[in-house]
Formats: C-alpha cells, structure tokens, sequence
C-alpha cells in the first residue's frame, strides 16, 4: 500500500512538472497562423522558433520577435560587412562593404524604432519602420548582391534571410 502511495505521489509529481502538450500546440498553431502570410514561411517560424517568448506570445508579441530577430541579423551582417570592408583590396568593393555596414546600422536603428512602436500599440508607424530598414539595406546593400563574386556565399545567403524576415515581419504587423 505504502509502495502504491509512493508510486502515485511520483507520477502526480511528474504530471504537475510536464508541460500540457497542447497549449505548446496551440502556440505552435498561432506561429503558422502568423507566419502563413510570409513569402517564406520556414524562415518567419524558424525565427520564432529559436525565441523561447514566442511559446506564451501573442500577435503583438510575435511581431515584436520577428523585429528582434531581425534587427540581430541587421546587427550581425554590419559586424560581417565592416569585416569585409576591412579586408578589400578592390576600393570600389571595399566602399560597397563599408556603405552596406552603414546601411544595416541606420536598419538597426529603424528596427528597435519598430520595437517601441509596437509596445504602443503604433503599428502602422512600426510597419513604417521596419520598412525604413528595409529601404536602408536596398539602398546600400543591392549592389553587393548582384556582384556578389566578391562576397562570401555565406553573407549573400545571409542577407536573404534578412529580405525573409523583413517581408514576414512586414506581414506580421500589417495583420495587427
């Protein structure tokens, strides 16, 4: 009897430290429901995915994610681009790379502009933002990737992903 009292107290125990699978399913329901409308959805849900907020998220919260996951990508590629700039012989390239590291920094800025925004509740202005540093990158970084024989196919793919993101956090906030 003892031995049965202890069994059940164990299993109980574990019950009440097992997460419910479906409320992960539900928050998973939600993730495909927001990122649907991305061109690429993998890449919005693997975004979301890899933030551990995006399981108790909402929309705004999802949104406000996806800003942050790509404001670290605008973040990373301007560290990879000053890189670049750095070690260019070519000096046509090398102030591509440097006007590109620029461009993902004013992103940067436009981005965490976008997180506040969010916070407020002003989403038409964070959508604009997030465009703004969309625009930053196309102005300042189209022509690495057109002549990207100089570029790392690593920072090229890179920098794909941040088209991704930036059209999924776009979709993600025009539906708020």
């Amino acid at each position: 009897m003892a031995l049965l009292t202890m069994f059940t107290a164990i299993i109980l125990h574990l019950l009440l430290l097992t997460p419910f699978s479906p409320v992960l399913k539900a928050d998973d329901k939600l993730i495909q429901i927001e990122c649907h409308n991305a061109e690429v959805p993998s890449t919005c849900i693997q975004c979301l995915q890899s933030d551990q907020r995006s399981q108790k998220a909402d929309g705004v919260g999802i949104a406000t994610i996806i800003v942050s996951c790509l404001k670290n990508h605008a973040q990373n590629l301007a560290a990879k681009m000053s890189h670049l700039a750095s070690g260019a012989k070519d000096k046509e390239m090398k102030n591509r790379f440097e006007e590109c590291s620029q461009g993902f920094s004013s992103a940067m800025k436009e981005l965490s502009s976008a997180t506040i925004r969010l916070k407020k509740a002003k989403y038409d202005d964070a959508e604009r933002s997030v465009n703004k540093a969309l625009n930053c990158y196309n102005l300042n970084c189209q022509s690495i990737i057109q002549s990207n024989k100089h570029t790392p196919k690593h920072v090229v793919y890179s920098m794909r992903i941040y088209e991704e993101i930036s059209e999924a956090a776009n979709r993600v906030i025009e539906r708020l």
